[in-house]
């Protein structure tokens, strides 16, 4: 996992989000290797290996087929920005290389097929319903697995205006507002922040 990318990790225990304190095994280059990662809030503690993240048990996930046609629909869906952070989950991961080529992006990847983890900036392992990452990180997420604990989740992860993609039949959740839907999947747009306004004096 590129070394930049670690402050994006929280503890994904029920409690105030906390940063991940790392002790450090292996560092290639800007390329975190082996470590350990701490929760100082809980004292819970998570094992990096091979630059995977190991939050639980591992997921099994399926690749996807990718195309052109298929990888500049995904790029639109997302709303790709270069420089950008993209969460791509199982076999969304699929992509990564696809969108590497289209732009300058940075790709995370949650329990993607075994065979693509070497793929992306970064990637994580069993993953459960709540995630481990920062609130307000995200350009854009493809779900794959998306129980509606999960979707509702993945909300807080996108920055205003930041991109949802989830299968059909997925809940969508509180907080986007649709977009656009087919029978494969739904797109959504998380909303802005309110600002109020207020008259000014005289």
């Amino acid at each position: 996992m590129f070394v930049e990318l670690i402050d994006r990790l929280r503890c994904p225990a029920e409690h105030a989000e906390t940063w991940l304190v790392v002790a450090a095994d292996r560092v290639e280059d800007r390329d975190l290797r082996a470590a350990t990662l701490g929760c100082p809030e809980c004292g819970a503690e998570y094992a990096m290996r091979g630059g995977e993240v190991w939050f639980g048990a591992r997921v099994a996930a399926t690749p996807m087929p990718v195309g052109e046609d298929e990888a500049m629909r995904l790029a639109a869906l997302l709303k790709l920005e270069e420089r950008g952070l993209y969460l791509l989950d199982g076999g969304w991961a699929s992509f990564t290389d696809a969108l590497h080529a289209l732009l300058d992006v940075a790709v995370l990847l949650a329990d993607p097929p075994s065979e693509l983890r070497e793929a992306a900036e970064g990637t994580l392992r069993g993953v459960g319903d709540r995630w481990p990452l920062a609130s307000a990180a995200f350009h854009g997420i493809a779900l794959d697995r998306a129980t509606p604990s999960r979707t509702a989740d993945a909300v807080r992860l996108l920055r205003p205006g930041g991109r949802l993609v989830a299968p059909a039949m997925a809940t969508m959740p509180a907080g986007v507002r649709e977009l656009a839907r087919d029978d494969r999947h739904w797109v959504a747009e998380k909303a802005g922040d309110v600002v109020p306004l207020s008259r000014a004096r005289r």
